[in-house]
């Protein structure tokens, strides 16, 4: 499946178009699918145990960047017209309910940023993959993308979204990973909270999910800071280290902005009504009360998509995979001669000689 969608990209269009075979009797009333739904839903349970299935993982991961650079599959999956109850598989965890894994019918960018939302909050570990998370931001900034570019207000809740984006920032910074990698990660995080804040208001659902969004980054704003300290830490560790940690700093900017503006006029209206911690609707209120007075900077390239690539990113993970592949094969095959085959086969080789 991979091979076929990033090599041929036109298959997306029957990827999407395609009803698979459960849904083959949907206009008798009765639930449907198609294959990228079916996709998604075998994505969802290679993402429920990445330990077992790291390779599977990739390449589901490198089909949803093919699939979500598409024009045309962006526009399907956006479709209010187009739903589709999709079963994803969900890791038990403590803090949160059984949830069922059948959803109700929903567009699939829905249902795709439910499944990343998932990948993100399942798989915090001490042998972070670094990797796979990097693939998953890079799936979301399509997404957001895509409805950027064309003025699409996917009816989604996307405080669950942020939310699931800085916890696994936390996690990750907590374990001070020392690699170019992970910084690579935080920016794509700068770029995504940076595509909200600037334009937003073309994408989001209503102007209350902008409030959220601000209240969201004040009330976790401790995550932000200790990013701004790691950037000034590492950029001391060497010059592959220097640039990445000032692009870094760059896309921190405005929500360091954000929340120099915002705190102080909360903790004076805190102080005024001689009140310790505001309620969430009163943080929105003064939010909404101060926005004309905030500047942001602006930041270039937050819309721009780099373009699938098996060379230079993944082409190590490709001769890894293939070598992988020819080892297991040598290892399982018997290629041991018997006396009368080897006979054979050098009568053979004399006779083509």
């Amino acid at each position: 499946l991979y091979e076929i969608v990033h090599l041929n990209r036109p298959f997306t269009s029957i990827l999407t178009q395609t009803m698979s075979a459960a849904g083959e009797s949907h206009d008798q009333g009765e639930s449907h699918s198609n294959l990228l739904s079916s996709f998604l839903t075998f994505t969802s349970l290679i993402f429920s145990d990445i330990k077992t299935h790291h390779i599977p993982a990739m390449l589901c991961f490198n089909i949803l960047l093919c699939v979500t650079e598409d024009n045309y599959a962006n526009a399907f999956m956006h479709d209010e017209n187009q739903v589709f109850p999709v079963f994803i598989f969900r890791t038990k965890l403590r803090h949160r309910k059984n949830i069922k894994g059948e959803t109700a019918p929903m567009s699939l960018a829905y249902t795709l940023l439910d499944l990343m939302c998932e990948f993100l909050m399942t798989n915090l570990t001490k042998s972070f993959p670094t990797e796979l998370y990097s693939k998953c931001y890079r799936v979301i900034h399509r997404v957001l993308c895509y409805e950027k570019k064309s003025k699409v207000r996917l009816n989604y809740p996307w405080s669950g979204l942020w939310n699931s984006v800085i916890s696994a920032v936390k996690w990750s910074n907590s374990l001070e990973l020392d690699t170019p990698e992970i910084i690579h990660n935080y920016i794509q995080v700068g770029r995504i909270f940076n595509m909200f804040v600037m334009y937003g208001d073309t994408f989001l659902p209503n102007p209350d999910s902008y409030d959220e969004l601000y209240y969201e980054v004040l009330r976790q704003y401790a995550v932000f800071d200790s990013l701004n300290e790691t950037a000034l830490q590492y950029s001391n560790k060497g010059p592959q280290y220097k640039d990445l940690c000032r692009e870094l700093l760059s896309s921190l900017h405005n929500i360091r902005a954000l929340v120099n503006h915002f705190a102080p006029k909360i903790d004076a209206w805190s102080k005024t009504n001689k009140i310790s911690t505001p309620t969430p609707e009163e943080v929105m209120e003064i939010v909404r009360s101060n926005y004309d007075s905030l500047t942001l900077k602006l930041q270039d390239g937050l819309d721009h998509v780099e373009r699938y690539s098996e060379f230079p990113r993944e082409q190590q993970f490709y001769t890894n995979l293939v070598r992988g592949i020819c080892k297991d094969i040598r290892e399982g095959t018997d290629l041991s001669l018997s006396s009368k085959e080897y006979h054979k086969f050098t009568t053979a080789t004399q006779i083509g000689e």
